[in-house]
């Protein structure tokens, strides 16, 4: 397998992962509070800022860490608004004939 191929399968497989993890913990959230989703959707995206917060401190500090990233602020911020922005983007069917049926009403 290619070194680029083997990269893909890995950020897909993040992908996923973290998909599934901030999923059930909103789920069990929204569960669990009863508060409105759009409310516990705003402190899923506080937590991910407190993460970014947490994660960058650790790499400002006076050791340096392997990983090479030095953050900024300000790029990292709008890197992580441009992947909520494209990702939350409503993309239009082109053909009800051909969307996969999940379920039943």
């Amino acid at each position: 397998m290619q070194p680029a191929m083997s990269h893909e399968l890995d950020i897909e497989t993040a992908r996923a992962e973290l998909h599934r993890a901030v999923m059930a913990a909103f789920c069990n959230t929204l569960h669990a509070s009863l508060l409105p989703p759009m409310t516990v959707m705003a402190l899923t995206a506080a937590a991910v800022g407190a993460i970014y917060r947490d994660i960058a401190d650790e790499h400002r500090r006076d050791t340096v860490c392997p990983c090479g990233w030095q953050p900024s602020t300000s790029a990292d911020v709008e890197a992580l608004q441009s992947a909520l922005a494209s990702t939350v983007e409503v993309r239009p069917l082109a053909d009800l004939a051909i969307v996969q049926v999940v379920g039943r009403a």
